[in-house]
This record gives structure tokens, C-alpha cells and sequence, in this order.
């Protein structure tokens, strides 16, 4: 410590040797201070949601923006995230989980589970094929985008192409009586149109522990898209038939905006669905002094599909329900 305050005094009279105490004092009133940084305010934002987001969704795709962006980046971010989800209906996936458990007699001190999932898919289809069947402007700012697909007796030289990888990792822990959970899904999107040579792409992550947003990142096209300065509030529209038995216990929040939960609930029920595939590939343990250590490990690769059969929504809390099959 005395050595490091010689140094700084050092440094300090090597300094004042070459300006004096005035010109110090103009470089130390002009250095910028936190003070002078102003952090934006949080703006709240409140919509109605249609019906339509609810009920009668296995025959579309649905697609929604961020909030904030502007017109033109809201429709083609709606657009590609909505082609995603088809994709989605032949798509690649594997897993892996491993449960730790450390317990002294029968009082559990310590247990750990993990897993992560891999999904992966692509389309390949002409362009006149694509239909967009209603886009709706919330007041969030958000774009909802419902498309349908048709590839039948439908030829186009004029394609797009869309190739999706989704990771889906999930830690769950407990110590002590202590429980923490850490959820983080990264999404890689692109969409390349044959008759053109530049590409839409998005990636983004997003982080949340113990149920509570942590962080989330998206670029879009280069462009990061900042959303953390709005918080968005949802009713439902006069005259929807929503079944909302499950959203208080598995809904996802929905201040951070609509996609944001959407997606979050979306594929935490698909790798839900998809661990129930698993097979177990390890299993070892031990046992000393009234100690049992033991370690499950399961694993898969298969072909999927899945379909988004409806949602709701409930005090600011979206769910989805879906359904998927295997080959």
C-alpha cells in the first residue's frame, strides 16, 4: 500500500510539473461525471390482443415483433419469426440431462439437474407459397403476423430458404433449502430469398433466473434492438373464450413484451416434451457413512414436429400450449 501511494504521489508531481494549477483545474472541470449521463425512463405501454392470438392456431403461424421498433423492421422481424415457427413442423433435435444428488441420510443437502437442447430446422419453399393471412398493429407498437404455408401444386422459380437453430439449456439447483433455477434460450435465425443475394438474420438469447428476467440480447439484421426501456401490459378483447386454468402456474411474464413470453413458454414446453423421449445412457452411485452420491444421465436424437394448438393470457402472464410428435 505505501509503495502504491509513492507511485500516485509520483505520478501526480510528474503531472503538475507539466501543467499548472489552473490548466489542472480546467481538465478536471471538463472530465464528464456520471451526473451528466441521464438513463432514459421506463414507458409503459398497454394494448388489447385479439382473439385470433387464442384459439384456432394449428392452421397458422404466428409471428410478433419487438416492442419499439419501427414499422418496416416489425414486419420483417414478425415475418421470419413466424416462418421459424414452421419450420418447426420437421425439425431435428437432441438432448442430453444429468441429475446430481448428494444426500445425507434421508435430509437432502445438495442435488443438481441439468440439461440442454438442441433443436434444428429449415424450409425450403417458394415464395407464392407463403401467405400472409392478417397483420395486426398493436399499440405496444408490436406487429402480430398470422401466415400460412401451401406447397402444394405451387411451383416458382423464386424460393426462400430459411434454415433455424434453437439452444435450450436449463439448470436447476438446490443447497441448503435453497433453490435457484437459470433458463437460457439463444435463437439463430436466416432467411435468404433465392432471388436475392442479401439474407435476414436474427440472433438473440435470452436469460432468466428463477423466473425473473435477467438479460436479454437480439440483433436483427446487424441492428441490436434495445426493448428494455418499455413495459408492456395485455388484456384480452371483450368476448374471448380463454381457458387460463394453467397461466398463473406456467405462465411467463409479459412485461419485457409479447414474443418475449410467447417464445420463452413456447420452448420450454417443447423440451418438456421432448426430455420425455430421452434414454437413459449412465447411471452410477455410491453409498458411505449414511451418504448416497448418485448421477442419471439421459440422452436423444429423433425427428419432430410440433404444432402450436392454442394460448392464453391472464394478468400479464402468456402461455402456450403445443403439441409435438415423433418419428
Amino acid at each position: 500500500m505505501r509503495q502504491l501511494l509513492l507511485s500516485f504521489l509520483s505520478l501526480f508531481l510528474s503531472i503538475s510539473s507539466l501543467y499548472s494549477q489552473l490548466e489542472l483545474r480546467k481538465i478536471i472541470e471538463n472530465l464528464p461525471t456520471c451526473e451528466q449521463k441521464q438513463l432514459p425512463q421506463l414507458v409503459s405501454l398497454k394494448s388489447i390482443l385479439p382473439c385470433k392470438l387464442f384459439s384456432n392456431l394449428a392452421t397458422s403461424y404466428i409471428g410478433i415483433s419487438d416492442v419499439g421498433v419501427d414499422s418496416v423492421t416489425a414486419y420483417h422481424q414478425a415475418y421470419l419469426r413466424a416462418l421459424s415457427l414452421a419450420s418447426l413442423k420437421n425439425g431435428f433435435a437432441r438432448g442430453m440431462s444429468d441429475f446430481y444428488n448428494d444426500s445425507n441420510g434421508a435430509e437432502q443437502t445438495t442435488s443438481n439437474y441439468e440439461e440442454l437442447c438442441e433443436l434444428k430446422a429449415n424450409l425450403n419453399l417458394p415464395v407464392n407459397a407463403i401467405k400472409v393471412t392478417d397483420s395486426i398493429k398493436l399499440n405496444t407498437g408490436e406487429m402480430l403476423l398470422f401466415l400460412t404455408v401451401d406447397s402444394s401444386n405451387v411451383k416458382s422459380e423464386n424460393r426462400i430458404i430459411l434454415n433455424s437453430s434453437v439452444t435450450i439449456y436449463c439448470k436447476e439447483g438446490e443447497d441448503l433449502d435453497r433453490k435457484e433455477l437459470f433458463n437460457k434460450i439463444t435463437i439463430d435465425n436466416k432467411l435468404y430469398y433465392s432471388a436475392k443475394d442479401s439474407a435476414e438474420i436474427e440472433k438473440s438469447s435470452y436469460l432468466i433466473s428463477n423466473n425473473r428476467w435477467l438479460r436479454k440480447e437480439i440483433l436483427f439484421n446487424d441492428q441490436k434492438i434495445e426493448t428494455d426501456f418499455y413495459k408492456a401490459f395485455y388484456e384480452t378483447d371483450d368476448g374471448c373464450t380463454i381457458d387460463t386454468t394453467e397461466c398463473k402456474q406456467k405462465g411467463t411474464n409479459t412485461l419485457d413484451g409479447l414474443w418475449y413470453a410467447f417464445i420463452n413458454n413456447y420452448y420450454s414446453q417443447l423440451s418438456g416434451q421432448l426430455k420425455d423421449r430421452y434414454l437413459k445412457v449412465k447411471s452410477v452411485g455410491d453409498q458411505y457413512e449414511n451418504k448416497t452420491i448418485s448421477l442419471n444421465r439421459e440422452s436423444g436424437f429423433f425427428r419432430f414436429g410440433c404444432t402450436l394448438v392454442d394460448g392464453a393470457l391472464f394478468e400479464n402472464k402468456f402461455i402456450t400450449r403445443i403439441k409435438a410428435n415423433f418419428q
